[in-house]
């Protein structure tokens, strides 16, 4: 393909999780019409309509879909790729640091053991956070990620995925902006732990 632009398709995969070109570009920090310029000029680039828009709903045409499922495993590894280089460039592997502010159950405990195997360059650190200040840690850099019961009603942080819903419901975190590949892997693990544990 001529001419590739990554922010093309990270566009492509955030717009099919959303569904939403405003969520989408909230998402994205762009404006709702640079969405659908990414998304045309994609389109014109493959030469096939990805996306089916109405006024009621978005939704993925067949050939979106299929497209898709072969983007999201190559786009992920391009990001991993980047990122262990960004790694070796500063010359130490990387860590992903999680806050946790409730006990380490089994279900977290699952999640870091399935992002250790698949993310063995990538080492992790678990710190507990005071019940006091939940976000403090976060907000200074200190973690990169946060475990924390809701609601959270925070405009500089993320919500991710539920890990637990059990006499608490709880989350993971990330400051606003700033999720990397590491942090997106864990999350899916968060979500595969979580399935598991519903199963």
């Amino acid at each position: 393909m001529s001419g590739l632009e990554t922010h093309e398709l990270r566009c492509f995969i955030v717009l099919s999780e959303e569904l939403h070109f405003g969520r989408t570009g909230r998402r994205l920090y762009i404006t709702q019409s640079r969405v659908s310029q990414l998304l045309a000029a994609l389109e014109r680039r493959i030469g096939a309509r990805l996306v089916e828009r109405t006024s009621r709903r978005v939704s993925l045409t067949p050939f979106g879909e299929r497209f898709l499922t072969e983007l999201r495993p190559a786009y992920e590894h391009l990001e991993s790729v980047v990122e262990a280089a960004r790694a070796a460039a500063r010359g130490r592997a990387d860590t992903l640091r999680i806050g946790f502010q409730c006990a380490a159950n089994d279900q977290l405990t699952r999640a870091v053991s399935a992002f250790r195997e698949a993310w063995p360059q990538t080492g992790t650190q678990l710190t507990e956070l005071p019940l006091a200040d939940p976000f403090g840690a976060l907000r200074r850099g200190e973690v990169d990620t946060a475990v924390v019961p809701l609601p959270v009603e925070e405009p500089d942080l993320e919500v991710g995925p539920v890990l637990s819903t059990g006499q608490q419901t709880l989350a993971l975190v990330w400051r606003r902006g700033e999720s990397t590949p590491p942090l997106r892997a864990f999350a899916a693990a968060i979500t595969t732990a979580r399935n598991l544990a519903a199963a």
